[in-house]
């Protein structure tokens, strides 16, 4: 027969077996069910793969489809210019407004739109105007005249909205220039949204038919007393 202590000495052996099973089932488990990140099967950007034949793990797009929110079907919308039948080529644009034999004047950008392609109310003015004295007015001036802060501390005269040449402009150049730059002035896409485009040049617009009365100019804020010499420029400055 066993002592008490004998017995006691074999529970304690049998408690130290099962806990023991226990926890190696447990590891057990643990490892069959990990799952290591670095370990699982993808494609990282820009590496290299063996799978496909080219050579790339990054797919290129399916031909003719187009990102979510950016199928821009209205080509006056989105680029300001008149929409071609397909295979069509652009015409490219100059940059003045030249006569013609007659007396007529010609358009010298003949793929802009002439109108704005949807309806203008006063809220589009006055979000144009906000928009405007916000990116424009620092270079083009309070009333379009060219002669904002930036120029008076010495950078080259912006283009005057208030020129014939401008006047006389379609709207689509005034969105081809916002969106893609002009001369000197760098492309505003990536800061600007399409709408708020399209607002601004509402906007330019009106000041051009406010500084078409003499009496309007005159109230306006004057100019800066010195002006720093204009410097030729190319595109939309002078």
């Amino acid at each position: 027969m066993m002592s008490k202590s004998e017995m006691a000495a074999t529970k304690r052996h049998k408690r130290f077996k099962l806990v023991l099973c226990v926890v190696c089932a447990s590891l057990w488990l643990l490892v069959g069910c990990r799952r290591d990140m670095q370990d699982q099967p993808k494609m990282k950007p820009l590496r290299g793969s063996t799978f496909f034949a080219d050579g790339l793990s990054s797919r290129q797009p399916i031909e003719g489809t187009v990102p979510r929110g950016y199928l821009r079907e209205n080509t006056e919308l989105f680029t300001g210019k008149k929409a071609k039948a397909p295979g069509a080529s652009a015409t490219p644009a100059t940059q003045q407004i030249s006569g013609t034999q007659s007396g007529t004047q010609t358009s010298s950008f003949p793929d802009d739109i002439d109108t704005f392609p949807f309806p203008i109310t006063k809220e589009t003015v006055l979000r144009g105007r906000e928009r405007y004295n916000i990116f424009c007015s620092a270079c083009h001036g309070m009333t379009g005249n060219g002669d904002g802060m930036i120029v008076r501390r010495g950078f080259r005269r912006a283009a005057s909205f208030n020129d014939d040449r401008l006047r006389n402009a379609p709207v689509g150049h005034f969105f081809d220039a916002i969106t893609n730059g002009w001369g000197a002035m760098p492309a505003y896409a990536p800061q600007i949204p399409v709408q708020d485009r399209w607002a601004i040049i509402a906007y330019i617009r009106a000041l051009q038919t406010s500084q078409q009365n003499p009496a309007a100019a005159a109230s306006a804020s004057p100019a800066p007393a010195v002006l720093p010499s204009p410097t030729p420029a190319v595109g939309g400055h002078q």
